[in-house]
């Protein structure tokens, strides 16, 4: 599973351990998901409301690519 969380973190220009902190959960936990690994529907909800996004938005599977783009130019 594909995601933009790097990107999200970096445009907000907080690290992944005050991210983890801000969500309930570990760094390592936010670790495995910006690498890749899908998170449970809490989290992936946790983590959306955050950013205020949809989660689709932050999550993709990466043979849908539109997804991906679209949330580039968003954050753009």
């Amino acid at each position: 599973m594909k995601n933009t969380l790097n990107l999200l973190l970096e445009s907000k220009g907080i690290n992944k351990s005050d991210f983890a902190r801000e969500i309930g959960v570990t760094r390592q936990t936010v670790i495995r998901i910006s690498n890749g690994s899908p998170p449970s529907l809490e989290i992936g909800l946790k983590i959306a409301n955050y950013f205020q996004k949809d989660v689709r938005d932050i999550f993709f599977i990466s043979s849908v690519k539109q997804s991906a783009r679209k949330t580039k130019k968003e954050l753009a």
